[in-house]
This record gives C-alpha cells, sequence and structure tokens, in this order.
C-alpha cells in the first residue's frame, strides 16, 4: 500500500519542463531623454519634433494644455516640412479644456517613428500647447 501511494505522489507532483516564455517587444527598450515644445499660436500641423536622416524618434508621451474652452489635438508623423510628405495620423482628435490637459507619459518609448520622419501636432485652436517627451538615434 505504501509503494502505491508514494507511486501515486509522485505521479502528481512530477511536472515535465516547461518551455521559457517567448519575449514579446523589443529587447532593448528605448528611454526618452529629450523634450520639445509648442507654444500657443497655431493652428495648423506643426512640427513638435523634426526628423534627422538616420534616426528614429521614439516618443514616450505628450501634456497638451488649453487655455480656452474647447479645442481638440491629433499627432501624426511624416516626412517633410509639417509633415507634409505622406502623414500618418498616430493619435487621432483628442478634446483638451483648460479644466481637462491631456497627458499621457511614461519612462518608456510607447512608439518608434521611421527614420528620418517628423513627428507633428494639429491643434485645433490657437490656445493650446504642448509638450513632448522623445529620444532620437
Amino acid at each position: 500500500m505504501r509503494k502505491l501511494l508514494y507511486a501515486l505522489l509522485v505521479v502528481l507532483f512530477a511536472t515535465p519542463a516547461k518551455a521559457q516564455p517567448t519575449i514579446i517587444g523589443p529587447a532593448q527598450t528605448a528611454i526618452c531623454n529629450q523634450v520639445q515644445f509648442m507654444a500657443v499660436g497655431p493652428t495648423t500641423i506643426t512640427t513638435v519634433v523634426p526628423g534627422v536622416a538616420g534616426k528614429s524618434i521614439f516618443v514616450c508621451g505628450w501634456h497638451i494644455t488649453n487655455t480656452g474652452t474647447t479645442g481638440t489635438f491629433s499627432i501624426s508623423v511624416g516626412s517633410g516640412a509639417n509633415c507634409g510628405g505622406s502623414p500618418t495620423t498616430i493619435i487621432p482628435a483628442v478634446n483638451v479644456t483648460s479644466t481637462a490637459p491631456s497627458a499621457d507619459h511614461i519612462e518608456y518609448a510607447w512608439t518608434q517613428v521611421p527614420a528620418g520622419q517628423s513627428v507633428c501636432i494639429t491643434p485645433s485652436v490657437a490656445t493650446i500647447s504642448a509638450v513632448m517627451w522623445f529620444s532620437q538615434f
């Protein structure tokens, strides 16, 4: 009986070796060490972080404020002046008011902009200002 109990315990508690989990995401984390500002004033698409040939921009976040009561902003990437060459929206229009700024900031990059492309913001009113955290290499 004792041998049968021992055999049962061995079967119950013996587990096969498990495979290591698959790594998700990049092997190296990009940490943002730069900041760029957009002053109040523009109401059209405006370059906030200019692209540099052969370098990618890694975005960690933004803080958008508005001294007016209503307004929206969107963030896009593209080449040329003010992201004019095939712009791609990465953050669609978001509401921002004087009582509710829009902020999204973490210490690690959440998106990588293709090499040579710029990051632009499109404010809907002239009372919106922005801060963007990024790294570029």
